[in-house]
């Protein structure tokens, strides 16, 4: 079987996507620099990377290639027929690394994230914004936010060839984790693993590196997150009151235990 040169990175937004790319472009001499996202394949996108062109990025990187990817398996994101059939091509014959999040501390990460740039979601409570419905990248889920986390996470960790790695082990054991995920995807590390933190403000991109990251250079260095917050697990405690931490659990719980 011939090794898939592309490796996506699937994740609920707010939940390590960029952390993870990062840990495994900047410790494995086997990973391109460049990541692409995956969404940009589609016409309809805020930037949309045009399919010939998205496909020759992929010809032409050398090393494996991260694929980031928000959407869900079925690929409902793209709706013209060449376009979806190709993030299907690239969704199933991938190996997938699907980072998970405590779905609470997710659910604060995105409200605070939207907040920047959601003008409805500046009038909102936290507890109106995760009684809402989920309508990321305008479709519309016909659930809650939490009940859409649950259901991400429910629908990917059902595919095949999947690995299942935590924002948690990250945090607390982060050489054990990417060692885990190199092995899944049969690549060599360096001789010395690099800890690879979300950045604080000494870590914003430089306006040479954000320029270059709108073109789709996604150069090597400390943190290609955009507009990261820093907050560490368990910052739920400090948002939820009962109310809201019990619509969760009736929403997305089934999903809690499972992700352990």
């Amino acid at each position: 079987m011939t090794k898939s040169k592309t490796v996506v990175v699937a994740t609920h937004r707010r939940s390590g996507t960029h952390w993870t790319i990062d840990a495994l472009r900047n410790n494995s001499p086997d990973v391109s620099e460049t990541f692409l996202t995956l969404e940009r394949a589609s016409s309809h996108h805020d930037s949309p990377l045009p399919l010939p062109e998205f496909r020759g990025r992929l010809q032409t990187l050398e090393g494996r290639v991260l694929v980031k990817v928000h959407d869900l398996p079925a690929a409902t994101f793209w709706k013209r027929d060449e376009e979806r059939a190709f993030a299907l091509s690239v969704l199933r014959e991938s190996p997938v690394i699907y980072v998970h999040r405590d779905g609470r501390d997710v659910m604060v990460s995105l409200y605070f994230y939207m907040q920047s740039f959601d003008a409805d979601v500046k009038k909102q409570s936290f507890s109106d914004f995760i009684r809402s419905e989920s309508k990321l990248d305008g479709i519309d889920s016909g659930m809650s936010r939490p009940a859409y986390w649950a259901h991400h996470a429910r629908v990917w960790r059902q595919q095949p060839n999947v690995l299942l790695v935590s924002y948690e082990a990250l945090e607390e054991r982060y050489e054990t984790t990417v060692r885990d995920m190199a092995a899944f995807l049969g690549i060599g590390l360096r001789r010395s693993l690099r800890r690879i933190d979300l950045p604080g403000k000494s870590g914003t991109p430089s306006l040479v590196g954000r320029a270059l990251w709108k073109l789709g250079h996604r150069q090597r260095r400390l943190s290609s997150a955009v507009q990261p917050r820093r907050g560490s697990s368990g910052d739920w405690r400090n948002h939820f009151n009962d109310n809201d931490l019990a619509f969760f659990m009736a929403e997305a719980g089934d999903q809690m235990q499972p992700l352990k």
